[in-house]
């Protein structure tokens, strides 16, 4: 069955807290940096009124797809197409916001990572749990396949990227299984990336230990390289920050410590909070925001329960104030 007709329903995470803590004023402009299946944005718009915008951005074709099919041709939604990275110096997203939001966004949301979409049709490649080919890209019109990119990576390199992406301490020795497997032409599919991974890390011991599957933090590492994904998080962070409107909200979900890792720091900076060495900052830092629930926010148990994917995101707001 194709994408387009299973049409997976997204269950956005975190959706309660998300509307708790954006504030959405008469005529709210509203930016959705990762409108996926559009489950965050149903909701929003549900509480926004007919003079109100919301920009919603996708570099995902199949996700705008299903996104517009699920909000209809509602006058108050624009989707672009576009990498949130990509998008404040793109043209389109700049006369809109000319046009719509002249004084900024009232509220803006990151929901950042891999989609349900993304995770749950084999095609894309994103998860051994069924067997796809090496893909890995959330804009499947450009940017190298995982195996494309895989081919062109030494052992030194592959192995660094599972370290540093995947925070895995058994890199080198599976970026060398990896490397063998593509050598010896049995890298194609996504269980084969995983086979690779089950030579070094067996997959029952870790079963029966009740430990995650051996291969989840390669498969994760290998798809935050191929999509760039944390190469121009903080700029854009900043970015974000900039095109608030005095009072506006961005909230942030993260679903692993490096991205939540530099979600905190970027927004605790940009609050005048120092987290380098010694105690005090070497220069000024800027006061531009205010961190609302200074920690995060996790989803409550009874969310976890539900929908167990959101076991490991957490929600970051901040407001501006200058």
């Amino acid at each position: 069955m194709s994408v387009m007709a299973s049409a997976p329903m997204h269950v956005p995470v975190l959706l309660q807290e998300v509307l708790d803590n954006l504030v959405l004023p008469a005529g709210a402009r509203v930016l959705d940096l990762t409108l996926g299946l559009g489950g965050h944005a149903e909701a929003l718009l549900g509480r926004c009124d007919a003079k109100s915008r919301y920009l919603g951005v996708d570099r995902d074709p199949e996700a705008r797809y299903l996104a517009r099919r699920r909000l209809g041709e509602d006058p108050r939604l624009e989707i672009l197409a576009c990498a949130y990275e990509d998008l404040w110096s793109d043209p389109s997203f700049l006369a809109w916001k000319a046009a719509e939001a002249p004084q900024g966004f009232d509220a803006i949301l990151a929901d950042l990572g891999v989609s349900t979409l993304q995770l749950r049709t084999p095609e894309r490649g994103f998860s051994f749990r069924d067997d796809g080919p090496l893909d890995m890209r959330m804009d499947t019109n450009s940017g190298p396949t995982a195996l494309e990119w895989i081919a062109e990576q030494s052992d030194e390199s592959l192995a660094n990227a599972i370290y540093q992406y995947g925070e895995e301490r058994a890199s080198r020795p599976i970026a060398r299984a990896i490397l063998k497997a593509l050598q010896e032409g049995h890298l194609e599919t996504t269980h084969d990336l995983a086979q690779a991974v089950y030579t070094v890390i067996p997959r029952e011991p870790a079963k029966r230990k009740g430990h995650s599957d051996p291969a989840t933090r390669t498969f994760q590492a290998i798809r935050i390289a191929v999509n760039g994904e944390l190469d121009r998080l903080a700029a854009s962070l900043e970015a974000a920050v900039a095109h608030l409107r005095l009072g506006g909200r961005l909230a942030v979900i993260s679903f692993h410590s490096l991205e939540d890792r530099i979600v905190k720091q970027t927004l605790r900076r940009l609050a005048g909070i120092y987290d380098g060495p010694g105690r005090t900052a070497p220069t000024e830092l800027p006061k531009l925001l205010k961190l609302i629930h200074a920690g995060g926010l996790a989803p409550s148990e009874a969310e976890t329960s539900t929908n167990p994917p959101s076991r490991s995101a957490r929600l970051r707001v901040a407001e501006r104030i200058v």
